[in-house]
């Protein structure tokens, strides 16, 4: 038996089961791996949003929700790296659902200490002090203080993207990292945020199973907390509506009070300096004494009614708080969303897994469909080579069993070898090579690998099949000939006229190695067929490979230079007062580095 044959069809069976097998698992290896980060973090299921703050009632109706089954309230704020336009989001330490990860230093331990993503490692220090402020010039952060320590660095899984953590209307509109400080930082009372587990899901993340559950509550709660909400509403707005009522009354009768006050205040008054300049003209010392005392009573009225229009002016001041505060109530919304919706880069993943699973289902059978034809048409080939010898050992006694076991032995050798080397690389290494490319982006660190048996099995059966079937079915053929007859050379195939010899003006031109070519092709139209499959079969993988690199690069071409033109987005609140929003455009009209910009109208709105 030929070394080089025997290694030849191993190699290509290798290939083949390195491709079936790579391709396949990677997609549940890379589920997997998420999966144990998802476990170890416990990763909530949803997440409730609210434009404003969750109240009592909030917490309270949320709480006796029946699919829930844990429910953790926290603080979220976006601020900004003080002198900087880097955006980071603040939330409180998250207790059991959605846990972080510390890659360095230590938690929070006092209001004053903060950690920060992982991202920021390097950038920042540990025992360096970080500076916060809000969002806009001259507004509060929404944190008790503005200066923390930096205690520790940590990863979380509702942040698995480095790249793109999430969007913000702060700063740059993009988040620049984002840090977990104690809940007692917070200046507000109430959380504006929940973390959820679901009760009755089951299954693995991405699973069909988990996804259509959870999707499947969440669609049920929304509806309920939009009718929630609805209800909370109109109760703020009853509430504000008796409050700027009695404001508004309280508000003119203390205005009509107060200006009645200072225009007595101003009669005394005139009245007084002229009574004291009469006395003073008179020299009475004793009347000017008792004018001045009045004098220091009219003053003290004054400073009173000073304080009263200071309260007053606090007191307009507030009620305008609560008329913003009432124009808001239209924006008050409460919002529940899945993983894949409250976290993009758990989306993401998944689309790429899958991605590798849809390869998986195709390009392998390209690989093994050529492995399959090639090492077929060698072992039938080298039993046909064999012809002679088989018929001398038939000829010296041995039966056809003892025959036949030297092929099936050899071609068998070739699939184990093939199996074994080809499982081992899919299984580790091209998992390995496919999940660095594609989490290059993510906060995934390391590939669980797991053995998938099933792959394996299948892979020696494709393996077995094309290499001891090929060799048994071909020497089964060739030993129910006579051992005489099977002593002698096999005759060649009778041939016949071709096609291309009745078109008389090109076989005519042919030479004699093109002509006997052409009719050696059709005399053995297993081989051609096998030749033909496996040269086009290698010829739509390479075109295949470059399509998709030609394709891949225009898409950035096409979507930033024909559709997405803009460089920038900017947006302002429709709710601001008019000439807000004008002095807003007319920032951007007179800027010298805005060359064009068009007006637009958005809306963000929840869709399943």
């Amino acid at each position: 038996m030929s070394l080089g044959r025997f290694l030849s069809v191993s190699a290509l069976l290798i290939l083949g089961v390195f491709i079936l097998i790579g391709l396949n698992v990677t997609g549940p290896n890379m589920r997997q791996t998420a999966q144990n980060a998802y476990d170890k973090s416990n990763l909530a299921d949803a997440k409730i949003t609210t434009s404003t703050y969750l109240s009592q009632s909030d917490q309270t109706y949320l709480k006796n929700l029946k699919q829930i089954k844990q429910l953790n309230f926290g603080h979220s704020k976006d601020v900004l790296i003080k002198k900087t336009q880097h955006a980071l989001r603040i939330e409180s330490v998250p207790t059991s659902l959605s846990k972080m990860t510390l890659t360095k230093g230590h938690r929070p331990e006092t209001a004053n200490q903060i950690v920060l993503s992982d991202n920021l490692r390097g950038k920042y220090h540990l025992n360096e002090s970080i500076n916060l402020t809000g969002t806009k010039k001259q507004t509060a952060s929404g944190l008790k203080k503005s200066t923390f320590k930096i205690v520790g660095f940590v990863k979380s899984t509702e942040y698995l993207k480095k790249d793109n953590i999430g969007n913000t209307t702060a700063g740059t509109g993009q988040l620049y990292g984002f840090a977990y400080l104690k809940k007692q930082a917070f200046s507000a009372l109430n959380p504006n945020f929940a973390r959820v587990s679901f009760k009755n899901v089951s299954g693995n993340a991405y699973s069909q199973k988990y996804e259509n559950k959870v999707s499947k509550i969440v669609k049920s709660l929304q509806p309920k907390m939009n009718h929630h909400n609805k209800l909370e509403t109109a109760k703020l707005r009853k509430k504000i509506n008796r409050k700027l009522i009695t404001g508004n009354q309280t508000i003119k009768a203390s205005d009509s009070k107060l200006s009645t006050a200072k225009s007595t205040l101003q009669v005394a008054q005139k009245k007084l300096s002229t009574q004291i300049e009469q006395v003073e003209a008179s020299g009475n010392t004793a009347a000017l004494t008792q004018l001045s005392a009045q004098a220091d009573q009219l003053n003290e009225q004054s400073k009173t009614l000073k304080s009263q229009k200071s309260a007053l002016l606090k007191a307009k001041n507030n009620l305008q708080q609560l008329q913003d505060k009432k124009k808001q109530l239209n924006n008050m919304s409460l919002t529940i969303q899945g993983r894949n919706d409250y976290n993009e880069g758990y989306n993401n993943y998944g689309e790429d897994a899958q991605r590798i699973d849809s390869l998986g289902k195709s390009f392998p059978a390209f690989f093994f469909l050529i492995a399959i034809l090639v090492s077929f048409t060698t072992m039938r080939r080298m039993v046909e080579e064999k012809r002679i010898e088989m018929g001398t050992l038939r000829a010296l006694g041995y039966s056809k069993a003892e025959v036949m076991r030297e092929f099936l032995v050899y071609s068998f050798l070739a699939a184990l070898l093939g199996t074994v080397l080809g499982s081992f690389l899919g299984l580790i290494t091209l998992p390995r090579i496919i999940f660095k490319a594609y989490t290059a982006n993510f906060t995934f660190n390391k590939l669980q690998l797991d053995f998938h048996p099933w792959y394996i099995v299948l892979s020696f059966l494709i393996a077995f099949l094309s290499t001891v079937l090929a060799s048994w079915l071909a020497a089964r053929k060739e030993l129910k000939t006579d051992p005489a007859q099977l002593m002698l050379p096999k005759p060649p195939a009778s041939g016949s006229r071709i096609l291309l010899e009745r078109i008389n003006f090109i076989w005519r031109h042919l030479n004699f190695s093109y002509k006997v070519t052409a009719r050696n092709l059709f005399r053995y139209k297993g081989r051609m067929l096998m030749t033909i499959v496996g040269v086009a079969g290698a010829t739509a993988l390479m075109i295949t490979g470059f399509g998709i690199k030609d394709s891949l690069n225009t898409i950035v071409t096409r979507q930033f230079g024909h559709i997405s033109k803009y460089d920038i987005v900017t947006a302002y609140n429709p709710d601001e007062s008019s000439q807000n929003i004008k002095r807003a455009k007319n920032i951007v009209r007179d800027s010298n580095n805005v060359k064009r910009f068009d007006g637009a109208y958005f809306a963000n709105v929840y869709a399943t």
